[in-house]
């Protein structure tokens, strides 16, 4: 069976690709795995990309574990342990110590969103998308969802897009600031280049200090995925749940058999 996370480094630049077209990236447990022995692999580079392959940066958490559970082949203290895996992951990856740049082809979306809002920057192509559509499966924000997003949007239009769900493109992303640079689709390899370059410019020590600075309130995202998971805890088995996750499985059945 081919990995799920392939990786390559090149002038210290480590690229770090999820390679599960089948679930469109999403963060099941071979994912997560892969995904932190990667983290592992190239703890000393000099910066970390982290992209999707296929047409989506990254479709969310372990939605696979999410609809087994709500169809009772899954228990939910296993599924809590497969989202408490996902949290420390984006935890790792927010503490790397070099800058890590989400690159954003296509969408991210719940979990995937805060995947992408784990790394320092965000960089998108115009078909780059992100939404935090959690509700959609009937489930609290995870990932830390309620931790990024407040600190780059700010509280009131973090509500909002969890209340909604919307997934917004590129143009609304970089609008909001959670895509801080854009690409045209057939400049954006070159131009994600470029901008790794201009990061990656001068000591390395500079950057990682530079980084550890600002990066000081680490437990307060720790608190967050607590809280997250408590609020998942009390809302699986509930009928909005099953009903939530009855509506996604017919809608995928039907995306499916177009």
């Amino acid at each position: 069976m081919a990995t799920p996370v392939r990786y390559e480094v090149e002038d210290a630049i480590a690229t770090v690709t999820i390679d599960a077209p089948e679930t469109r990236n999403s963060l099941g447990p071979a994912v997560v795995a892969g995904l932190e022995d990667v983290l592992d692999t190239v703890s000393g580079a000099r910066c970390l990309v982290v992209q999707g392959t296929g047409e989506t940066f990254c479709a969310g958490g372990d939605v696979d574990g999410v609809v087994r559970e709500a169809t009772g082949n899954l228990s939910a203290d296993a599924l809590l342990d497969r989202l408490a895996a996902i949290d420390e992951l984006i935890q790792r990856l927010a503490a790397f110590p070099a800058p890590t740049i989400a690159a954003v082809d296509g969408p991210a979306f719940g979990t995937g969103g805060s995947l992408a809002l784990a790394c320092d920057l965000v960089v998108a192509s115009t078909a780059g998308q992100i939404g935090f559509g959690f509700r959609r499966l009937g489930l609290a924000p995870a990932g830390g969802a309620t931790y990024f997003l407040p600190e780059v949007v700010g509280e009131s239009t973090a509500k909002e897009l969890l209340f909604t769900g919307a997934l917004l493109d590129a143009e609304e992303a970089d609008r909001y600031g959670l895509f801080d640079r854009v690409f045209a689709g057939d400049e954006f390899q070159r131009g994600l280049g470029q901008f790794v370059s201009r990061v990656v410019d001068g000591p390395a020590a500079i950057q990682a200090e530079t980084k550890r600075l600002i990066d000081t309130d680490f437990e307060r995202l720790t608190a967050a995925m607590v809280d997250e998971r408590a609020a998942q805890r009390r809302l699986l088995g509930t009928r909005a749940h099953h009903e939530c996750v009855q509506a996604f499985i017919a809608g995928e059945q039907r995306h499916t058999s177009e």
